[in-house]
């Protein structure tokens, strides 16, 4: 009984991470259809950005959003290190 459940666990996990790496690259393809200045659902340059947090060392968050058909996003984008 306990390598049905061992077997259901890991399956489980392998269906979880295959999932989030599925998710991350359909989030990197998106960024670079934005940062070409496209949005990527209606496929037209309408794209702006509309809000831009952090400062300093770290992540950026950056929030996209389209002005002809209302797709919004928001990405964390690494600005690189401190050099401390």
């Amino acid at each position: 009984m306990d390598i049905y459940l061992i077997i259901f666990m890991l399956l489980l996990l392998v269906g979880s991470v295959v999932t989030y790496i599925y998710y991350l690259n359909d989030k990197s393809t998106q960024l670079s259809t934005i940062t070409s200045g496209i949005c990527p659902s209606c496929n037209d340059s309408s794209i702006e950005m509309i809000d831009q947090r952090g400062a300093g060392c770290g992540p950026k968050l950056v929030t996209f959003r389209c002005t002809n058909c209302g797709y919004e996003n928001s990405f964390s984008i690494n600005t690189g290190s401190c050099g401390i």
